[in-house]
């Protein structure tokens, strides 16, 4: 029986491999670039229905006894230095360390290998296999050993007529490994597939396509970097605009890049976690997302997607600077610098300098297929229109996938053009001295009319709607939203009191003369009242006193409580303005009932306002602010131009 050994500190192969790398799709990788290595033609990776299994085969030269133990089980084997190793005629190695093979024990518990190896006239040279399981490796381990050997397999068990053949057992992954997640991850991590490159990988069979990569049908401008990179053009025959640019970074050394860039239509269009660019050397993804790198912030950066090829991050003789993982490149290393300033000086700041100038003009055609923006846009002056149409296509291009959201984007954003457009008319009014300057003047005008009735219609819809809410709350409830929300939104007593405001210290200073008051209340006054606030509004000093929705109160005590409230808050009026001998105060009381007596509502209404002070109960508030709101829209049947329009949209 033949005999097999790897040999290592058994520690560092379990830094190295077993808790190395996180995903399938990466360690698979780099049992396909082994495959590569392998001057394989044809990579089937196939999974079973349970995903519990997964094996790798190829075509490639296969191994003998020897060449397993001294290269595939030498962790560190440097097959680039090795002048004995088989040379490849038309491809770069992709491996260079050593230690891919122990990516398996990151994802799984068992590995099995079988290998055939051929002659040149295809007759079988060896047949090996054998099996290797972490758990028999961590046991190694404890045990103080520093080599491992695998389980043989004998050679009538390996049944494969050529190649190698890897299968991976006991997954460690937590969901299900599915075939089009993994197709879609392996054809993005390799730049090499297809017949032009004379390497075909399948799962389960079916060919890995360029399609499988899914970008290029989400594109809607692309930028091919580099020589021969128009032919990503081709592949991407849905995009509205392309661009080529220069791959030269740096003559002297031959550092050049080729590829593309290209930006999405829509942000949900990037899925998440693919919004960057792929870094690709000999064929293989070496820096997963270079966009983090560069630190770009402007608002096209979260619709990118790229693939770059730079081979010059990995040269046979320059320094690996490849991180363990071969995910990713180190930071530090000078052509990795000088990859990301290209990057972003050519690549990125060609794209900003265009990208916001081709969105504004090519999405306000689709903002523009909204009937209602676009016989707003076809009336407004020609000097406006390159404005609009940069403000549509902003919103058109806003990351936001609701569709009512986006429609009330639109609804604001006309409101507020039409706002700055109004003010920029301003300048009109230094002009007048013609009939034909008071037409325009009087145009003017209508459109200043139209804009505040648009502005004040919509606030008067949001007002109403807040008051409908209340009317749905249980009587006994209301008082308590009320009082959330009251005191500082005015208009619910008063429509033309529009915000709430009061001096801080004013208000410091009338608290602490109202608390000395409260100390006299009973018991039974205390629990009737909610809360009793100062407020100032339209030039007046307010006082609000909310009592609970059940208390019954008459006027003659609420007449003598105010006064109280009055008193203390003229004495802090007259300390803060001692100039000012009158100081217009308004009370208003909400209450849940009439005060009592009941049947003298008249007489209990004129003893309050001998002390400025009016009631209103709860339900009197809802339903009266909402009447004086409702009969604004309802008999403002003809609607402006721009109120039409928002309703529309």
């Amino acid at each position: 029986m033949k005999s097999y050994k790897l040999t290592i500190d058994l520690a560092t192969l379990k830094h190295l491999g077993i808790g190395l790398y996180s995903n399938v799709p990466a360690v698979l990788s780099e049992v396909v670039a082994n495959s590569w290595d392998a001057n394989a033609r044809h990579v089937n990776i196939t999974i079973d229905e349970k995903s519990t299994c997964i094996s790798v085969k190829d075509d490639g030269w296969g191994m003998t006894e020897e060449e397993i133990n001294n290269r595939f089980l030498k962790v560190g084997y440097r097959k680039r230095d090795d002048p004995t190793a088989p040379k490849l005629k038309g491809r770069l190695p992709m491996g260079r360390k050593g230690i891919g093979k122990l990516a398996l024990f990151s994802i799984a518990d068992s590995i099995e290998v079988h290998s055939v190896k051929l002659n040149s006239r295809k007759e079988v040279i060896e047949r090996n296999g054998f099996i290797m399981r972490a758990s028999a490796i961590e046991h190694a381990m404890k045990n103080g050993r520093t080599d491992y050997a695998p389980e043989p397999i004998p050679e009538n068990k390996v049944t494969i007529k050529e190649g190698t053949l890897i299968t991976i057992r006991d997954l460690k992954t937590g969901g299900t490994v599915t075939e089009a997640f993994l197709r879609k991850r392996i054809a993005r991590r390799f730049g090499i597939i297809g017949e032009s490159f004379g390497f075909k990988i399948q799962v389960n069979g079916k060919p890995i396509l360029l399609e499988d990569r899914d970008f290029f049908g989400r594109l809607e401008y692309i930028w091919c970097v580099g020589k021969g990179s128009e032919l990503f053009i081709r592949q991407a025959r849905r995009v509205l605009r392309h661009e080529t640019l220069p791959g030269v970074i740096d003559e002297d050394n031959d550092y050049c890049v080729t590829g593309w860039v290209g930006t999405t239509a829509e942000h949900k269009a990037v899925e998440q976690g693919n919004n960057g660019i792929a870094v690709f050397a000999r064929g293989k993804v070496i820096h997963e997302n270079l966009l983090p790198d560069l630190k770009e912030g402007r608002v096209f950066s979260k619709y990118i997607i790229g693939e770059l090829r730079a081979d010059f991050l990995d040269l046979d003789n320059r320094d690996d600077i490849a991180t363990s993982d071969r995910q990713s490149v180190k930071d530090t290393d000078p052509r990795f610098e000088a990859l990301k300033t290209f990057v972003k000086n050519v690549i990125l700041n060609r794209i900003g300098n265009v990208w916001t100038e081709w969105r504004n003009e090519d999405q306000s055609k689709e903002a523009l297929k909204n009937p209602a923006i676009e016989a707003w846009f076809s009336e407004l002056r020609p000097q406006h229109r390159k404005y609009a149409k940069s403000l549509l296509g902003r919103i058109a291009g806003f990351p936001v996938e609701d569709d009512e959201l986006r429609r009330t984007l639109y609804r604001h954003g006309i409101l507020a053009f039409e706002t700055l457009a109004a003010k920029d008319n301003l300048d009109a009014l230094t002009r007048i001295d013609s009939h034909a300057d008071l037409e325009r003047l009087l145009e003017l005008f209508k459109d200043f009319d139209e804009l505040e009735a648009a502005h004040y219609w919509h606030i008067t819809k949001t007002r109403v709607a807040v008051l409908q809410k209340f009317e749905k709350i249980a009587p006994m409830a209301r008082e308590t939203v009320i009082r959330d929300y009251i005191f500082d939104h005015l208009w619910l007593l008063d429509t033309s009191w529009e915000r709430a405001s009061t001096d801080r210290k004013m208000e410091e200073s009338v608290t602490k003369e109202w608390k000395k008051l409260d100390a006299g209340l009973t018991t039974d006054e205390k629990r009737g009242r909610i809360d009793i606030r100062y407020r100032t509004a339209a030039g007046k000093h307010i006082i609000i006193e909310l009592k609970k929705y059940d208390r019954a109160v008459t006027a003659e005590e609420l007449s003598t409580q105010v006064r109280k409230y009055q008193t203390a808050l003229r004495k802090c009026l007259l300390k803060a303005y001692p100039d000012e001998k009158e100081h217009a105060i308004e009370t208003i009381c909400l209450l849940g009932s009439p005060p009592l007596p009941a049947d003298q509502n008249k007489m209990n209404r004129e003893l309050l306002a001998a002390s400025q002070t009016r009631y209103i109960t709860y339900d009197q508030l809802i339903r009266q602010t909402r009447e004086s709101y409702s009969d604004y829209l309802e008999t403002n049947t003809k609607l402006s131009r721009i109120q039409k329009l928002v309703e529309r949209i």
